[in-house]
């Protein structure tokens, strides 16, 4: 499926938000971190020890990005059991 200017905007949309749970979750948000391991891992992520973290989540695409979202909201759930 070829990017187009809705798709790209969704997947920034996506991004942001993202970032957004990160920071909820008090995760490093400028560079990536050994903090970042089991949540990146789950989602199929594969990452470096400091790696920006703005280019890490450009690179990645909707199914990654969805599964990182959905690790983040996973984590929200299991803290308030």
């Amino acid at each position: 499926m070829a990017d187009t200017p809705h798709s790209n905007n969704g997947l920034q949309h996506l991004r942001w938000f993202a970032e957004s749970l990160m920071r909820d979750a008090e995760l490093p948000d400028r560079q990536v971190t050994v903090m970042h391991r089991d949540l990146f891992r789950r989602a199929g992520i594969q990452w470096r020890d400091g790696q920006d973290l703005v280019e890490l989540l450009a690179s990645l695409d909707l199914q990654q990005l969805s599964g990182l979202i959905s690790q983040l909201r996973d984590g929200d759930d299991d803290e308030e059991e």
